[in-house]
Formats: structure tokens, C-alpha cells, sequence
């Protein structure tokens, strides 16, 4: 099961990498996983779903910032509970993929040497670096929205083939 989960994070992070920027189920997968598996399997799909797709993408000092990352929103997927509502499951992928885009553009920052205060503007006023896309945002509302739609059937049902 996690080989193919994070085989799905990959795939689906390279086949959409053409269509709107941050709308990907990525962050949704790494968080379902830990939710399902417990925080070192969600830990693990978020980690390799990501460095897998960087082998398409281009490997680099990223890589490592970008898999870490979205490694820690799924170990932090294996501390919710299974049984909540549509509702507290949207505000928490919402919430888990904000630290997820706040933590990488800090980092980022960091490591290539540009304002931290930017970096993090950026993500939700574009303006501010001559985008009309709020990049954060849409990565948010795409992983509390998947989790609205389809969060507890996929959970109850990934529970079920992992118990088998």
C-alpha cells in the first residue's frame, strides 16, 4: 500500500504539473496516508512521492526541503482522527498544507538567500511579486476541498483493504 500511495503522489504531481499551479492531490495522499497507516507511513508517502516525482522534475537542494516537508504533513496525518467530519477533515488538510507552503518557503528563503517575509507574501499576495496567482491559497483550498468531497469514504475504505 505505500508503494502504491506514494507511486500516486508522484504520477499525479508530474501529470498535472501542466494544468493550474498547486492544484494537486499531493498534499490530500500524504496526509490520507498518515491518517490510515499512522505518522511514519504518511511520513514515508509524502516523502517518497515527492522525491520520486524530482527524479521527472529535476532533483536538487530542494528535493530534500520539498520531500521532508510534505513527509512531516503526512506524519502529521497519523495523529487525526479517523472519524471526523467532512467539515474538521477540510480544516485540517487545510491547515496541514499551510505549514507544508509556509515551511518550504521558509526554508527556501533561508537556503537561497532571499527575504523570509516575502517569500511568505508571496504564497497569498501575489501582487506583491507580479503574479495575480495565489499560490498558497489554491494548494490549501485543493486539499481541504478533496478532503470535503472524498475524505471519509477514502478513509473508511483504505482502512478496510489495509486491515485485509
Amino acid at each position: 500500500m505505500l508503494v502504491c500511495l506514494a507511486s500516486v503522489v508522484a504520477a499525479t504531481r508530474i501529470v498535472l504539473a501542466g494544468g493550474p499551479p498547486n492544484v494537486k492531490p499531493t498534499a490530500f495522499l500524504s496526509i490520507l496516508a498518515g491518517i490510515i497507516g499512522g505518522p511514519t507511513f504518511g511520513f514515508a508517502v509524502g516523502f517518497l512521492g515527492i522525491a520520486v516525482s524530482d527524479l521527472f522534475f529535476g532533483v536538487g537542494p530542494w528535493t530534500l526541503i520539498t520531500s521532508c516537508c510534505m513527509g512531516l504533513i503526512g506524519l502529521l496525518g497519523g495523529f487525526v482522527d479517523r472519524n471526523k467530519s467532512r467539515l474538521g477533515l477540510a480544516i485540517m488538510g487545510f491547515m496541514c498544507t499551510a505549514i507544508y507552503d509556509v515551511l518550504t518557503s521558509l526554508l527556501f528563503a533561508v537556503i537561497f538567500g532571499y527575504s523570509w517575509w516575502m517569500s511568505i507574501a508571496a504564497l497569498y499576495v501575489p501582487f506583491l511579486m507580479g503574479s495575480v496567482y495565489p499560490f498558497g491559497l489554491i494548494h490549501e483550498l485543493t486539499t481541504a476541498l478533496l478532503f470535503a468531497l472524498a475524505g471519509p469514504p477514502l478513509i473508511r475504505q483504505s482502512i478496510r483493504i489495509m486491515s485485509r
